[in-house]
């Protein structure tokens, strides 16, 4: 083997509630500022770069992350070493020596979001999944995510209903989403559903881009549910990331 470094890739997860955001910002506590502590407390002296960032409030039941690590420290010693300077609401699953050339956001193909309605949320469900049927392709999705983000077609694969004791389950599968866009798309199925906003005015914001009155539903019930890479890159089994449960 050369060089002193490899390649690694974590599985991380973290409850929202107390965070602003993956990202690290001056005068809050954020996912990146206590893995950063926890890196340097843990004697790492590489920082990991994200699969991608996510909004204050938002968990993850996976989150990625990849960077170099010092060749003699084995992979697997990562877990305990950083749960052990971590706090409770953060955590590292699985840690894995990967192929050179793996990046846990440009190796990705594909996210799932995860979004809880309690029953209270719902207008009428037969139109709310009437909008999600509209959802599901590749277009500029322009009128339903922040606008700082880049507009580019994006490709959402599919959209699930998934019943629960408090209401129904929302399950995006996609390509990549823009900033907001899981929380404006279920923020306008929503309204659609109880009539604050037209089918009509819907349907045009997704297939001609005109821009409504769309809100954004709250942070709080959106987690990340995992990131999917191609099978020969991915550092995860099926069968690990079917059994993890938090």
């Amino acid at each position: 083997m050369s060089g002193p470094f490899k390649i690694v890739a974590l599985w991380c997860w973290y409850r929202g509630a107390e965070f602003y955001g993956y990202q690290q910002q001056q005068n809050r506590r954020t996912v990146q500022l206590e893995l950063l502590k926890a890196f340097s407390l843990a004697g790492l002296t590489r920082n990991p770069v994200v699969a991608g960032r996510t909004d204050k409030f938002v968990s993850a039941r996976m989150q990625v992350l990849s960077g170099r690590l010092e060749r003699e420290i084995a992979a697997e010693d990562l877990v305990p070493r950083l749960n052990a300077v971590l706090p409770s609401d953060i955590g590292i699953h699985l840690a894995r020596e990967v192929k050179t050339g793996f990046h846990a956001a440009w190796s990705a193909n594909s996210k799932e979001y995860r979004y809880v309605l309690r029953t209270d949320q719902l207008g009428d469900e037969a139109l709310l999944r009437e909008a999600a049927a509209l959802i599901p392709g590749t277009r500029s999705f322009k009128a339903f995510h922040f606008k700082t983000s880049e507009d580019k077609p994006r490709t959402v694969n599919s959209i699930e209903f998934m019943p629960t004791p408090v209401g129904l389950t929302l399950r995006f599968i996609g390509e990549g989403f823009a900033r907001h866009m899981v929380r404006m798309l279920v923020g306008g199925m929503t309204a659609v559903s109880t009539g604050a906003v037209t089918m009509e005015q819907f349907r045009a914001g997704l297939l001609e881009q005109k821009n409504f009155y769309c809100p954004t539903a709250p942070p709080e019930p959106l987690t990340l549910w995992s990131v999917g890479y191609p099978a020969e890159v991915d550092p995860f089994t099926p069968e690990e990331r079917a059994a993890f449960t938090w």
